[in-house]
């Protein structure tokens, strides 16, 4: 078994929130300098950068997992991560599709770059990726499932975009594999803050929209950096597991 150091929430400049500082190949060198083995790529609803981080990670050795950080009709942020590309862009389609008609001000929220491997500006997207999509989070669970992805309600420990802040409660059909807490609670204060999630295992992430932010703050053992061997690893499989790391490293 092998010990392998995550941040599983990062976004590249696509989101509007981010700074333009976070192109693919920063985000891989950061990522590497922090002694991080997997990163996780969630973007505010759309991927359109995903497979250029999945390319400057396999030049540099780090794994790269695909996802969308989805906004929900409830207001409710929730990564979703899948093993196949395919997959991840036809999730991306429908999340587009069931965005409001809102064009980006970018004076406002900030420019939505698309980028090469290298960091090279493509195109920008004028959608409004800041916005809550038309699908429910019981909807989010079961379209995820149905596409062999894996669902992580977001920052849970938050007063806001929270699952547990915004709805109370988990409901029976997202059916998620962990939740996400931030750097600003332990996991044993989010158990006793927060019982209706103290069943799940938890993970840790940065959200980081700035390279400064990029930490290594989940610790997932396992053989190696594999989707199969992750699914095991969030299973307790074999001397396998997923736990958050000390806030402060």
């Amino acid at each position: 078994m092998r010990l392998f150091l995550a941040d599983l929430h990062i976004h590249t400049a696509l989101s509007p929130c981010a700074e333009n500082e976070m192109t693919p190949p920063a985000i891989v060198k950061a990522a590497k300098a922090k002694g991080l083995a997997i990163i996780g790529i969630c973007d505010h609803n759309s991927a359109e950068n995903v497979l250029s981080v999945i390319r400057a990670g396999a030049a540099e050795g780090v794994m790269v997992l695909g996802g969308i950080e989805v906004q929900t009709v409830e207001d409710v942020h929730v990564l979703t991560f899948f093993p196949r590309v395919d997959a991840l862009i036809s999730w991306q389609e429908e999340i587009h599709s069931a965005l409001p008609d809102i064009e980006n001000d970018e004076a406002r929220f900030g420019e939505q770059l698309v980028m090469d491997s290298h960091g090279k500006v493509t195109r920008k997207l004028c959608t409004l990726l800041l916005a809550s999509t038309s699908m429910s989070v019981d909807y989010v669970g079961k379209r995820v499932r149905e596409l062999e992805g894996l669902v992580i309600p977001a920052h849970v420990d938050r007063p806001s975009f929270s699952l547990i802040r915004n709805l109370g409660f988990v409901p029976d059909r997202l059916r998620p594999c962990c939740m996400e807490i931030s750097r600003n609670i332990s996991a044993e204060e989010a158990r006793d803050r927060f019982p209706s999630i103290a069943r799940f295992p938890f993970v840790r992430s940065s959200d980081a929209h700035r390279l400064s932010e990029i930490a290594a703050y989940t610790e997932i053992r396992m053989e190696d950096a594999r989707w199969d061997e992750l699914l095991l690893a969030l299973n307790f499989t074999g001397g396998r597991y997923i736990a958050p790391r000390d806030a402060t490293i």
